[in-house]
């Protein structure tokens, strides 16, 4: 099997599912909390200079409320191997942050695709956990498994790999917090290479995060399990 693969310009619409578990680790008496996130993005693409820019819009609907995405420009390069540059954390309740990072929807594929092709990709970015600002550390590992079957024509199945590392800080309330952590994390997903799209992607993250408050340190584990589905 071998196929080439650019990204095309234009429209793609997804509904991305995350399902999330957070539970405090060796308390008996705090209960495990449940999160459940529907987003619709749009993602428009545009070739730029030998880069593509990417605009993120859409709405979220969580399991309270729903809100607008605000429009978020980022840039793909699919050629880089390292976000080498380190990003600028955000200030959270005032900058407009990505609903998800760029990678979710459109993972780095090199050019030419076939069987058994492996590449590794590191990314740094910035998000917000409520107040706090996160710094993200990621490094993903993809291999090309074979064609997929239940798309006709130049469908492609990938795996990742992915270890997370977080850290940050802030003010909640009256006390200063910390934030550092780890984690792993496990997807599937299906290009079709003729559309220059991704089509679904199924994954895994589980992580041990520190959150340290006035001088107390909780540790919990999270559990997230999301889904993304091409309209």
């Amino acid at each position: 099997m071998r196929v080439s693969f650019a990204y095309a310009a234009g429209i793609a619409t997804y509904i991305v599912t995350t399902e999330a578990t957070i539970a405090e680790i060796d308390s008996v008496a705090s209960e495990p909390r449940a999160f459940r996130e529907v987003a619709r993005v749009d993602v428009a693409i545009t070739p730029a200079n030998g880069a593509t820019l990417v605009t993120t819009t859409g709405s979220i609907e969580g399991t309270t409320s729903a809100a607008i995405i605000q429009p978020f420009v980022d840039t793909l390069r699919a050629a880089s191997t390292d976000s080498v540059v380190e990003p600028t954390l955000p200030i959270c309740g005032r900058d407009t942050v990505p609903p998800m990072h760029l990678v979710t929807l459109l993972p780095p594929v090199p050019p030419e695709l076939r069987e058994g092709a492996r590449w590794q990709r590191r990314h740094v970015y910035g998000i917000c956990q409520g107040p706090i600002p996160i710094r993200v550390e990621r490094t993903d590992s993809y291999t090309v498994t074979g064609r997929a079957p239940q798309v006709a024509g130049a469908g492609v199945t990938l795996t990742r790999s992915s270890s997370f590392a977080y850290a940050g800080s802030g003010v909640e309330g009256q006390h200063n917090v910390r934030v550092t952590g780890s984690g792993s994390g496990q997807a599937t997903l299906i290009l079709d290479a003729a559309a220059g799209r991704l089509l679904r992607a199924e994954g895994e993250i589980n992580s041990e995060i520190d959150i340290t408050a006035s001088g107390r340190t909780r540790r919990f584990s999270q559990r997230i399990v999301r889904t993304v589905q091409g309209q």
